[in-house]
């Protein structure tokens, strides 16, 4: 029988059609890839490679092995992988972006800790996926709480706040909002009211409240805020490591207390596991932190 390994190099040529990446994949030198090749030759009497000076590449009978091969050891990875991970548990979560990159994502090593067996899946939407027919376990939803056909546990309420980089209020009074009136504004292109209702709480004129740079996201408004582009409002737990290493401030003006805010959702019409259960309990602890 012909040896694995050397089918194995030879199925990775085939695949790759360089000799330096498939030796690579293979983890050995382009000398022992050679080797491996010779053998194979030698083992099945056929002259499988064609050996000009310009690498190596396959003749009319390597060809037909490789047809023959196909995917063959594409499929033992597979199902090695499979075996390996026979004593992990999936938990499929989908959540918004914001919330995945702001504040999910930092603080997910300790659930990992906490649950070593469990391997997580983690997809990011803007539109409410059926938690009964699409292959979720739970969500994160940003909301009232009110939806139809779910089990909701309020994570919390969301707030706005002001952040901006402390260079745009050096040399003024940081305690008085009035500042902003000479400050562009940034925008998320999905919450252009933000800052209309924080002025109007706070009670404040912006000369030209649609001022400032619109970007697609939550994150990269912030991103634009620590650039120093101009200032945000938004709930201070998303920019809580950017705060404490300095890098924004959020000046103690008012706080906007919104109605929204993030649930954990499942269905109700599925067994609740070990898994999601863990992961509820957990998440609500950690928002009890933040």
């Amino acid at each position: 029988m012909a040896s694995l390994r050397a089918l194995h190099a030879f199925s990775l040529l085939a695949r790759h059609g360089r000799a330096s990446i498939a030796a690579e994949k293979l983890g050995v030198s382009p000398s022992a890839l050679s080797h491996l090749m010779r053998k194979l030759e030698s083992e099945l009497g056929a002259t499988l490679v064609n050996r000009d000076g310009r690498g190596l590449t396959l003749t009319d009978e390597g060809q037909r092995l490789a047809l023959s091969l196909g995917d063959a050891f594409d499929r033992i990875e597979e199902a090695v992988d499979s075996f390996k991970r026979r004593g992990r548990t999936e938990l499929r979560i989908s959540t918004v972006s914001t919330f995945a990159t702001r504040w999910l994502i930092p603080r997910l090593p300790d659930f990992q800790a906490e649950q070593p067996d469990v391997e997580l899946l983690l997809s990011t939407s803007t539109r409410m996926v059926d938690l009964d027919r699409e292959n979720y376990d739970c969500a994160i939803r940003l909301g009232t709480g009110n939806w139809p056909s779910v089990k909701s546990h309020l994570l919390w309420r969301e707030h706005l706040a002001v952040a901006m980089a402390p260079g745009l209020v050096s040399g003024k009074d940081p305690s008085d909002p009035a500042v902003l009136e000479s400050l562009p504004l940034l925008h998320s292109s999905a919450r252009r009211s933000d800052w209309t209702e924080w002025l109007e709480t706070a009670g404040i004129a912006h000369t030209d409240i649609n001022s400032g740079t619109v970007l697609q996201s939550r994150d990269l408004a912030i991103q634009a805020a620590i650039a120093g582009m101009g200032a945000i409002v938004i709930d201070r737990r998303f920019v809580s490591q950017e705060l404490d290493a300095g890098h924004l401030v959020s000046p103690d003006w008012t706080v906007r207390e919104l109605e929204t805010g993030y649930w954990f959702v499942r269905s109700p019409v599925r067994t609740l596991t070990r898994p999601v259960a863990a992961f509820r309990d957990w998440l609500q602890t950690a928002a009890g932190q933040a």
